[in-house]
């Protein structure tokens, strides 16, 4: 939002944004430098005529009196801060000749030779650079004057509340008054613009669509004014690449005849000697290139920012301050009676259809009273649908819980037959246990008969066709024998 207050040394009403309270400005009038501080009423001085304002300023200011020749001059293409290119050309070739002659002293140390013992590229670099450092600057003080622009009170109340066919002559007279040329600030040419195309077309609307389309072309000025720049900042590290290729080329070329003579140790040393040299040259012109390209890169950035800010506050201005001012009279030119047949034809619509809308305003209350008699149903019905499947629910809930019951118990007897298959399987293996020790007792005593059996079969060998006197002996009784009684043999 915008409000009024007065220069504290011309007196002049000046029309600034919420955002400035506490911050320093600078009249557009005198110059004068202030702490801006929001009123707590609005400073309006009626005593003070308009026609009279812009003489008494105009007599006042020797300076304005020198730009009569742009007051009255219509509203024409607004370059905004668009900077000319041969101005900026030429002092940016000034600026480059100055900082190498400034360079001169310090050829010895590596900051001289950067720019004065690397070719033609660091040349070419330093032109480049001083040429985008000329056109932001230049640009930031035609910002400058745009900023300060915003602080005029281009549409007072002093006039006139309202802008009307009838004021809007004054309200132009007094923005051609103002001390700055239109094409130099984006807000006097567009209010100056819109009260233009209201003095003709008489439409707030129309004036709304001129507005809108002039932002556009606002907006593609400032776009396109930074068109240079832009080619400057892919330039500077083209030609650092330039700059590489050129050196590496140099050291690779020396590289090659040194060895040719590589037999000199003198002629090798002399090659070596280029080598590094082209080398230096390839990786000082992309460091330099990158960092001027840097250089150049932030400050356009911030620069166009703040001129796209400034379009949106040329924006806001206008749609708070011309926009809603303007007044659309009901009677104007040539235009009246055109606007009377137009509300002649309405009525005469309005009458003939009079009849129409009732039967149409019955057709509805009966339309709605059908809507809510179906509703009504409706919701009984879903009521009703609502309660059988909520019983459903519950019956198919208690059958699962049936189900999860069985399931638990059907789980529990599975349980039990697994312990139970646990402690069978235990007492298996016991059994198998025992199984194996008894027939690992029975295999041993098998052993020892056939033991006895082999032995018996190598006595009978032993003996032959000798006799064999058997002599029952009383056998002691703890004694066992060979078959059952004890017997000697002979």
């Amino acid at each position: 939002m915008y409000f009024q207050f007065p220069c504290e040394k011309c007196s002049k009403k000046l029309k600034v944004r919420d955002e400035n309270v506490g911050k320093k400005v600078r009249c557009p009038y005198c110059h004068h430098t202030m702490l801006v501080k929001k009123p707590e009423t609005p400073v309006i001085d009626t005593s003070i005529d308009v026609n009279t304002t812009g003489s008494t300023s105009a007599s006042s200011r020797p300076s304005s009196s020198s730009r009569g020749g742009n007051k009255h001059v219509s509203s024409g293409w607004a370059d905004g801060t668009e900077v000319s290119l041969s101005k900026s050309g030429m002092i940016a070739v000034g600026a480059s000749v100055a900082f190498i002659a400034l360079m001169f002293p310090f050829r010895n140390y590596y900051l001289g030779e950067l720019f004065l013992d690397r070719g033609w590229v660091p040349f070419a670099l330093v032109f480049l650079m001083s040429w985008s450092a000329t056109i932001l600057i230049l640009k930031s003080r035609k910002l400058a004057k745009q900023k300060d622009s915003m602080l005029f009170d281009t549409l007072p109340t002093d006039i006139s509340e309202e802008i009307s066919e009838k004021t809007v002559a004054r309200f132009i007279e007094h923005v051609k008054n103002l001390p700055v040329d239109p094409r130099e600030s984006f807000l006097v040419n567009r209010v100056l613009r819109g009260l233009e195309h209201f003095s003709v077309l008489r439409s707030s609307s129309e004036v709304s669509n001129r507005l809108q389309s002039q932002s556009e072309i606002d907006a593609t000025a400032v776009d396109s004014s930074y068109t240079i720049l832009k080619v400057f900042i892919w330039a500077i590290p083209i030609l650092g690449f330039i700059g590489t290729v050129i050196g590496i080329s140099a050291a690779v070329g020396g590289f090659s005849g040194g060895m040719d003579d590589a037999t000199d140790i003198s002629a090798l040393k002399e090659s070596l000697g280029s080598v590094t040299g082209g080398l230096s040259t390839a990786f000082d012109t992309t460091l330099v290139a990158l960092v001027m390209s840097m250089l150049v890169m932030f400050p356009s950035s911030s620069m166009q920012k703040s001129e796209e800010d400034l379009l949106n506050w040329v924006d806001e201005y206008c749609n708070e301050n011309l926009l809603k001012r303007l007044k659309e009279s009901d009677h104007g030119g040539g235009g009246g009676d055109e606007k009377d047949h137009r509300r002649l034809i309405q009525r005469t619509i309005d009458k003939a259809m009079a009849n129409h809308h009732a039967e149409l305003q019955s057709w509805i209350e009966k339309l709605e009273g059908i809507g809510s008699t179906l509703s009504q149903q409706v919701v009984k019905s879903w009521g009703k649908i609502d309660d059988k499947i909520r019983e459903q629910q519950e019956a198919q809930l208690a059958e699962v819980q049936e189900v999860m019951k069985h399931l638990e118990s059907v789980e529990e007897k599975m349980t039990a037959l697994q312990s139970a298959h646990s402690t069978h399987l235990e007492k298996m293996n016991g059994e198998a246990t025992e199984m194996t020790a008894a027939a690992g007792v029975l295999s041993q005593s098998f052993n020892g008969v056939q033991q006895g059996l082999n032995g018996l079969n190598t006595v009978l060998t032993n003996l032959g066709e000798k006799q064999v006197l058997i002599q029952q002996v009383e056998a002691p009784r703890k004694r066992w024998g060979l078959f059952g009684n004890s017997k000697r043999v002979r």
